[in-house]
């Protein structure tokens, strides 16, 4: 007998007996136990939408969640956030802890990112090597900035040594946000994967350790005494800077010179 509380999977088939003239005597019942065959079959679908390492959704997940919420947000006229994450100096965290190590720190990572999608429609995915998405519907760039540092602080209150040549004391994450409301001619999300992807491309060429809002104006480098390097092919993105240095979103007056979280050096 199953126990009390489990879930059952039953196919019950039914089979008239009919007597010589034709009417019905009799009704044989069969009943089916399917309940190891649905789950092999909800373990194989969830198998085709995880990623294998960490457990967060795989990218076939996010390209299908992308095209979703992109319609939805379409049809409401409501925003959509996009944060791309990604971790500081993998390879020389790969080169100097080996690789067994390198795959605890991403499901150390993806621990810390799956939990900032708690909405329904919230989905934490592996994006590639050591990236990582949060689709974040409904959200305008300053919320979806305010749980970016919450990862990144979170990640860096971890204090996973990281000590290589060319990196800080710990591991450390850049994050690019993007948020868009899709008009009628945003026949696709492109133009926010884009945008989200140079603003992580912003966050790494100003010193890594930081989040970039690609929604904000572009900031007076030469003012901060900043500069970003041109690299072939890509656009130089449009990118915001608070005060103190870790992130490029914005924060009030009285609150530009306060730090989010205690910081390492970047990594």
């Amino acid at each position: 007998m199953p126990k009390l509380g489990s879930q059952l999977y039953l196919a019950i088939d039914a089979g008239p007996i009919h007597d010589e003239a034709g009417h019905l005597i009799a009704v044989v019942e069969t009943l089916r136990d399917l309940t190891d065959q649905k789950r092999a079959e909800m373990a194989l679908k969830e198998l085709a939408t995880k990623d294998g390492l960490t457990g967060l959704s795989n990218r076939r997940s996010f390209d299908q969640m992308l095209l979703s919420e992109w319609a939805r947000a379409q049809r409401t006229q409501k925003p959509m956030a996009l944060l791309f994450v990604d971790v500081d100096h993998f390879k020389l965290f790969n080169d100097r802890h080996g690789h067994q190590s390198g795959d605890e720190c991403l499901r150390a990572v993806a621990a810390v990112v799956s939990r900032h999608a708690v909405r329904p429609l919230d989905l934490a995915s592996r994006y590639g090597g050591e990236e990582f998405a949060l689709i974040l519907p409904d959200l305008d760039c300053d919320a979806a900035c305010v749980i970016a540092d919450e990862i990144r602080c979170a990640v860096m209150a971890l204090r996973i040594a990281h000590g290589a040549d060319g990196a800080g004391d710990h591991v450390t994450l850049s994050v690019g946000v993007a948020s868009h409301i899709p008009g009628e001619t945003d026949g696709s999300p492109d133009r926010l994967l884009g945008a989200a992807d140079e603003a992580l491309y912003a966050a790494k060429r100003l010193g890594r350790n930081r989040i970039i809002c690609a929604e904000r104006l572009l900031v007076e480098f030469a003012g901060l005494g900043r500069d970003i390097l041109p690299v072939p092919g890509r656009i130089a993105p449009q990118i915001s800077l608070a005060g103190d240095g870790g992130s490029g979103c914005p924060l009030p007056a009285n609150r530009l010179n306060e730090p989010h979280c205690t910081r390492s050096s970047a990594g």
